[in-house]
């Protein structure tokens, strides 16, 4: 069946939304939530039909089928505020207001899609024994909560169901692939123990079969508990290694590198190599090439603006006027070609704080909160943000937010290390030296964690354990500049571990 309202076609028998003619790439779940809107027009749909109809039955949080109908608005160009087609009706649900034709004849031949295929995954049904309802419940459950989360990774489109699922043996790994398309399938398997449940998953390089990644996952009950942890657990140990696999998958393909090609290499970089000048520098490179490849992509100039921003902030890229008036000029860019992307913002709110614009970042890093709660790096940024304009309470708060819904990757040692910080300005010491501590065990490269570290031994009077953790800082970069030093405890307190350093 065919369905044509505003500039969109919907076919729901080949799984086909495109405008003006164009082919959109979209989620399965947002496929079928505006192909059940677009059955309903003007109906108005509680979120309890949706989860009936949509997701049949399963189980749920509200969270999931907002972050679906955001996605869904996305792809057809509207918003939360506009709501030009879908309608949020308080108190009762979600209508579709839109004029929509049916076609049940012929099909025309399907529009082209773009020459350049993003990374796909595929998240394959948990297996359980039949007779354990809990577990079955709580593996539908996860396998759409993960799905949600992981939306936040750029480009990456994500499967969370195919037509083989109810077959006691899925087809292998490379027929998958052949098949739909997939190049990562992340599956595993669930069951009741105690009072509790055992989960383990792995992630499977598609093409080749081999498996990138895998993880046990030991969960306290009762169910809702189980529900809310999961979740983010799985996806802080997956993530890292799924955005590994990605950069490499890229790297290694071949054909010409087009801006989103170019983004996810970069992307993967600081991942991969960590917030140092090396993979500052290659990333920035990377974005520089990709934003000439298409000025119109918005993710590029957003991460670029990051780059330089954060980049300057800390001391790890260039000259910092010209990093300075190069992020804001891309953060500017980004947020003209998209203003509602949630990443987008994310980059660019971040950026614009570091670059000392904090009251400008505010509120842009609050709409990227808004428009995906998953969305750990705009936390992590809104936290910084409200710390550098003078709120500590608020900043702490939000910034821990965004650690603990983070993958655990070397981001990580950077946060935990402004997290210390602000934890030091408002008294609360010994959460202070926890964060330092952890946040040098996150990442055995990262001085500035060390610094953190040494600010705080020294407030405490230990003035032989500070000079330790400044002498492991200047080993870990002998290159530290005073102003490195200021950006990280203050210039009061570099003034002091300066007087440390090993001569």
């Amino acid at each position: 069946m065919r369905y044509r309202f505003d500039r969109f076609e919907l076919d729901t028998e080949r799984f086909a939304l495109a405008r003006s003619g164009r082919a959109l790439a979209v989620e399965p779940k947002v496929f079928d939530l505006l192909a059940h809107f677009v059955a309903n027009p003007g109906r108005v749909c509680s979120i309890d039909d949706l989860v009936c109809e949509v997701w049949h039955g399963r189980v749920v949080s509200d969270t999931t089928v907002a972050t679906c109908i955001k996605n869904a608005r996305k792809a057809l160009g509207d918003s939360g505020d506009a709501q030009r087609l879908i309608k949020t009706v308080r108190g009762r649900g979600y209508a579709f207001e839109a004029v929509v034709q049916v076609d049940a004849g012929p099909q025309a031949p399907l529009p082209q899609t773009p020459a350049y295929r993003a990374p796909s995954l595929l998240l394959m049904p948990l297996r359980a024994d039949g007779g354990d309802a809990a577990a079955v419940r709580l593996g539908e459950a996860v396998r759409d909560e993960v799905a949600a989360i992981l939306g936040r990774i750029p480009l990456l489109r994500i499967a969370v169901h195919a037509p083989w699922q109810q077959q006691a043996i899925a087809p292998a790994a490379r027929a998958l692939h052949e098949q739909l398309g997939a190049d990562f399938l992340l599956d595993g398997s669930l069951h009741s123990a105690g009072d509790g449940f055992r989960l383990s998953m792995q992630l499977v390089d598609a093409r080749s079969g081999f498996q990138c990644w895998s993880s046990r996952f030991a969960l306290a009950g009762p169910l809702d508990h189980a529900l809310s942890e999961a979740p983010v657990a799985v996806v802080a140990r997956l993530e890292p290694h799924l955005v590994r696999a990605i950069h490499d998958s890229v790297r290694a393909s071949s054909g010409e590198s087009s801006a989103q090609r170019l983004f996810l290499e970069a992307y993967g970089v600081l991942g991969l190599k960590g917030w140092q000048r090396e993979g500052f520098a290659e990333a920035a490179d990377l974005l520089r090439r990709s934003a000439q490849a298409d000025p119109g992509f918005a993710l590029t100039p957003a991460f670029l603006a990051l780059v330089c921003g954060l980049g300057q902030r800390i001391g790890l890229i260039g000259s910092r006027d010209e990093a300075i008036a190069e992020a804001e000029a891309a953060a500017s860019l980004a947020m003209r070609l998209d203003p509602l992307d949630p990443t987008v913002l994310g980059y660019a709110g971040c950026s614009l704080a570091d670059i000392g614009q904090a009251e400008r970042a505010l509120p842009i890093l609050r709409q990227a909160v808004e428009l995906d709660a998953a969305n750990a790096q705009a936390w992590a940024a809104l936290g910084s943000a409200c710390m550098l304009a003078g709120d500590l309470e608020q900043g702490v708060h939000h910034l821990a937010h965004g650690i603990e819904i983070s993958p655990l990757d070397s981001r990580l040692s950077f946060w935990g290390t402004f997290l210390a910080m602000g934890l030091l300005a408002l008294g609360r010491v010994d959460e202070a030296r926890g964060q330092a501590e952890l946040a040098c065990q996150r990442d055995a490269r990262c001085a500035f964690a060390r610094l953190a570290q040494a600010a705080i031994r020294l407030s405490c009077g230990d003035a032989h354990g500070a000079g330790a953790a400044v002498h492991e800082a200047f080993r870990l970069d002998p290159a530290l500049s005073p102003e490195q030093i200021a950006s990280v405890t203050g210039r009061r307190a570099a003034a002091a571990l300066l007087a440390l350093r090993p001569t």
